[in-house]
């Protein structure tokens, strides 16, 4: 093997190895946590989350100190729900809560520790001010309720 491909296999490794570690950091603390895409066929270093009950705009306000985005690459730059994780089957008001965690060949193990930590904390902040999140907590199915204006 050469050397270039040795080093680009190491590198490949260690983004699928933190990646794991970032899923399974976030999914084993929160409940309601939904991987946008395929777990398997798709590039370890892009993981795009939906946080039911939690807005992403207010999460990425949140996690100043982490460098996220939020939606889809396409539509980052917009509020509107990322068309991309629509036409994969993401509903919209999941659409509206992902962000996207970018990992490379020099993240650290200390900085996903870091990102795993914040993400808990500030989405059971925000999910604690959230009515929808009592009503999903106390086992209601918010699709089932005919909503109405006032």
């Amino acid at each position: 093997m050469s050397p270039h491909r040795r080093v680009q296999k190491a590198d490949y490794e260690h983004v699928c190895a933190l990646s794991k570690r970032l899923l399974d950091g976030i999914m084993s603390q929160l409940d309601h946590v939904v991987l946008n895409g395929d777990p398997v066929a798709c590039y370890p270093g892009c993981i795009n989350l939906s946080f039911a009950c939690v807005e992403g705009e207010s999460l990425l306000m949140a996690l100043k100190q982490v460098a996220l985005s939020s939606g889809s690459a396409c539509t980052s730059a917009s509020l509107e729900p990322s068309y991309v994780l629509r036409a994969i089957g993401a509903e919209e008001d999941l659409a509206h809560s992902s962000i996207r965690f970018g990992i490379g060949r020099f993240t650290t193990e200390e900085e996903v520790d870091f990102t795993i930590k914040q993400v808990v904390t500030h989405v059971k902040r925000l999910r604690e001010m959230s009515p929808l999140w009592e009503m999903v907590s106390e086992g209601i199915d918010l699709k089932n309720i005919k909503w109405s204006q006032h």
